[in-house]
């Protein structure tokens, strides 16, 4: 069988109700060992990480998925380099998997797939951002505060 998941004809959803995700990662795709790392800082990836577990801890049931950040608010989509990674220690994902609502090769990287990280712990740990960025040079003002003059005439 031909892997379709890149083939914009063909559905990548099997049943009514199925996960909406993205198809492959995008380029700026922090799964991707080959996206420079800084994109998100430390802490967005800390709030983010009860979206994986891992073997014997899988993340629940209800946990959410870790969405693709070119995702529109309010219509977001798994992240492709995330299902393909560590989707399988999320619950939810074998739930729908198993009712047909997600195909189970999304599970895995297509072969011309760019490498991805093994775990969320080394994908957060590369990519994070550990220092606020700089803040932009501040325009010099034009307008100056000056205070009352005092002068002081003798004449």
């Amino acid at each position: 069988m031909r892997d379709t998941r890149d083939d914009p004809t063909k559905p990548h959803h099997l049943a009514r109700g199925s996960v909406p995700h993205r198809r492959r990662p995008c380029v700026e795709c922090p799964w991707r060992r080959d996206t420079p790392p800084g994109q998100f800082d430390a802490d967005r990836y800390a709030a983010l990480a009860d979206t994986t577990g891992t073997p014997g801890a899988e993340a629940h049931l209800f946990a959410p998925m870790f969405a693709c950040h070119k995702s529109p608010d309010g219509a977001e989509q798994a992240c492709a380099g995330w299902l393909a990674a560590v989707g399988y220690y999320h619950l939810g994902v074998r739930l729908a998997v198993a009712t047909g609502r997600l195909d189970p090769r999304v599970l895995h990287p297509a072969p011309d797939w760019p490498p991805l990280f093994d775990s969320y712990q080394e994908m957060a740990t590369t990519q994070a951002r550990t220092t606020q960025p700089a803040p932009p040079n501040p325009v010099p003002s034009t307008d100056l505060e000056v205070g009352p003059t005092h002068s002081h005439r003798t004449h």
